[in-house]
């Protein structure tokens, strides 16, 4: 992440479990928060996974590519403890442009729209108090991966990078998110 806001990885889901996240039935508005290290989250993850009650193999698919992006995110920061967040969403959530209190942020959607965020380069559209142009806005697709930097990695040269949840409040669209974050101590 040295010199860059933004480490944005493209692909796509295995077809057949894209095809089952499509057709499962999500709770509505589920939030988990597993904290550990490496040694830890395999069995948080795989019992989270569990939790939301989907097909044997999607949640073993599930647990092992979560698992793979807390590796990635573990390798890119250099963080020991992670904090991992699995949530559907069938809101808003976070509807404003914002920048997160963290060094970094992992975050991807499973079923859904993706994360969307602003360059860098927009950012005086938000000091301004300016709403940014449809054209500004940029948008993950489903699986991408991003790591985001966060406001405790900003610096003048190199700032957070503005981002926030896609609009679906109403569209009957239920996001399945995951986000990874370092475990700060105490």
């Amino acid at each position: 992440m040295h010199g860059r806001s933004l480490l944005l990885i493209p692909r796509s889901l295995e077809r057949s479990m894209a095809a089952q996240l499509d057709v499962a039935i999500l709770p509505a508005s589920m939030r988990l928060r597993l904290t550990g290290d490496m040694n830890a989250l395999p069995r948080a993850v795989a019992d989270a996974a569990a939790s939301f009650r989907l097909e044997p193999s999607l949640a073993d698919w599930l647990s092992a590519d979560i698992l793979e992006l807390a590796r990635l995110y573990r390798e890119t920061t250099r963080a020991a403890r992670l904090v991992v967040r699995i949530e559907t969403i069938i809101d808003d959530a976070c509807r404003l442009f914002h920048t997160d209190n963290v060094r970094f942020r992992l975050a991807t959607t499973y079923r859904g729209p993706g994360t969307q965020w602003l360059d860098t380069a927009d950012l005086s559209l938000l000091a301004e108090g300016a709403t940014p142009t449809p054209d500004s806005i940029r948008r993950m697709d489903r699986g991408w991966i991003a790591v985001m930097r966060g406001g405790k990695a900003a610096t003048p040269d190199v700032p957070a990078l503005p981002h926030r949840s896609p609009p679906i409040a109403g569209s009957g669209a239920t996001r399945l998110f995951v986000a990874i974050d370092e475990a700060l101590a105490g």
